[in-house]
């Protein structure tokens, strides 16, 4: 295996720049971290899986906005009417 490298940002967040969101999904059998990382439209993720120091770190990097239950729902929904389709019920 080769080394990790770290990446650092280049410089902080830009004024203006789209907000980032994470909706934390579960913590799997070795205590990490799944979540789902969003930039501008939290129904546009990508999932992905820290350790737990390396989760607090990524939030504090990307300044998130964790979503709540209700909004996780709301992202969940749109998910199932896009693959189902808007006749799909819950």
């Amino acid at each position: 295996m080769g080394e990790i490298a770290i990446l650092t940002p280049a410089a902080p967040r830009r004024a203006g720049a789209p907000p980032c969101f994470v909706r934390v999904t579960r913590a799997d059998h070795r205590g990490f971290i799944e979540f789902q990382f969003a930039i501008g439209d939290p129904a546009l993720f990508l999932e992905m899986t820290l350790p737990p120091a390396a989760f607090t770190e990524f939030c504090t990097t990307h300044q998130v906005r964790h979503l709540t239950a209700a909004e996780g729902a709301a992202v969940d929904r749109q998910d199932r009417r896009w693959r189902f389709g808007a006749d799909h019920e819950d």
